[in-house]
């Protein structure tokens, strides 16, 4: 296998996994008796965990070497799925959530992402780099998608005699481990062009330590707006505002994951022919139209023909965001610049969600109204202070 088809299928078999323990863990935690209040605190020592994680890989991966952080990913990950299996009370799933791989959503936000787009930078280069990087986030979208219904196995597994629900999902835990097992037997296979060229500087972020903090500051201020509308909060104000049935909520969702998946391809072609930041503004911002119309929606079905017109739009900026970190930086600051960029993303997004709730209560449409308007707030600063910057795209 090439480097890039082992990082497309480690990133489906990861984002496959996520998906399924989203759905799962809510449910474990349930059959544990856990109040809410602990459930959410492990979810957020998930959160916290991954942040810490992220910054480490970022500072560290280019001095020991990006195979060598990715196999201990893929053995994090074979520990992980054991741990949960066995860890039924508050403090270990408190302690395990922390040192784990599992992230609190059903997104890509594995502290190892940052190493995988590094590599993928360095074996994609020019108008080939953000295609690449479209396969990669294709691969990953529509693999959480199919890792999300696969959480359903456990209602064939519970039937098995002496089994019962938590059992069957402990099987599924183990399911996870074995994800993590292929990973492995996989990125120990990546040969020398996925590491950073000999003599090449390492370590942190040098030069352009600058552009990556306006960028981290910009891309923040997208990740709360997003926050504010997380598919809870979506589901919340379907359910409120339509009565929509809950079923069919679920089938809104899960064909959004694969309209996101068609926009990558199209990202991709756009951003050849028009420019990294054009692509990224310029779909943008009818997207957050759309998202404004949902607060505006007189029926339910007009309200999910905005939302899924805004899938199609809303993630065309994803591989060339990626792509633009990597094409601004110097090749040793990759891994740092894509971890300093997530994590910022990932840190912001989590006060989203408090502020979209006590929006909603306000005024059901708020949540949408304002993360239009903050959205298009930032990409016109992303616009103002990027159009004008060099990339090898």
């Amino acid at each position: 296998m090439t480097t890039r088809q082992i990082l497309f299928t480690t990133k489906a078999l990861r984002t496959f996994g996520d998906g399924m323990m989203a759905v799962l863990l809510a449910r474990y935690f349930d059959l544990l008796g856990l109040p809410g209040w602990q459930a959410g605190l492990v979810a957020s020592s998930a959160l916290v965990g991954t942040a810490v994680t992220t910054f480490l890989v970022g500072r560290y991966t280019e001095r020991y070497g990006r195979r060598q952080v990715l196999i201990w990913g893929g053995l994090l990950t074979i520990l992980t799925g054991g741990a949960y299996g066995l860890a039924t009370a508050f403090v270990p799933l408190v302690a395990v959530a922390f040192l784990g791989t599992v992230n609190a959503t059903s997104g890509d936000v594995s502290p190892f992402l940052p190493v995988e787009q590094a590599v993928i930078a360095q074996v994609a280069t020019g108008d080939d780099r953000v295609r690449t990087f479209a396969r990669f986030n294709i691969a990953g979208s529509l693999a959480g998608a199919f890792g999300a219904l696969a959480s359903g196995v456990t209602i064939a597994l519970e039937l098995l005699p002496g089994l019962g629900e938590e059992g069957a999902i402990r099987w599924m835990f183990v399911a996870y481990s074995v994800f993590g097992l292929a990973t492995l037997a996989l990125v120990a296979r990546l040969r020398a062009d996925a590491e950073l060229a000999p003599g090449s500087p390492r370590g942190g972020l040098g030069p352009s330590r600058r552009r990556v903090l306006t960028l981290s500051a910009l891309f923040a201020t997208d990740s709360f707006a997003g926050g504010m509308i997380v598919s809870s909060l979506i589901a919340l104000y379907l359910l409120r505002e339509f009565d929509l049935d809950p079923a069919l909520t679920g089938a809104v969702f899960f064909g959004a994951s694969f309209l996101q998946a068609v926009s990558f391809i199209v990202s991709s072609r756009l951003s050849t022919r028009f420019g990294l930041v054009n692509t990224m503004v310029f779909t943008h911002l009818p997207s957050n139209a759309l998202l404004i119309g949902v607060a505006f929606a007189p029926t339910a079905w007009v309200a999910i023909a905005f939302l899924m017109a805004r899938s199609l739009l809303s993630q065309m900026d994803v591989p060339p965001r990626q792509a633009l970190v990597m094409s601004v930086v110097e090749p040793g600051e990759r891994a740092a610049a894509a971890a300093y960029t997530g994590l910022t993303r990932s840190l912001a997004s989590t006060a989203g969600p408090t502020v979209g709730g006590a929006l909603l209560g306000v005024w059901g449409g708020a949540p949408f109204v304002a993360c239009g308007l903050l959205k298009s707030a930032y990409d016109a600063a992303l616009f103002a202070t990027f159009r004008k910057v060099k990339t090898d795209l």
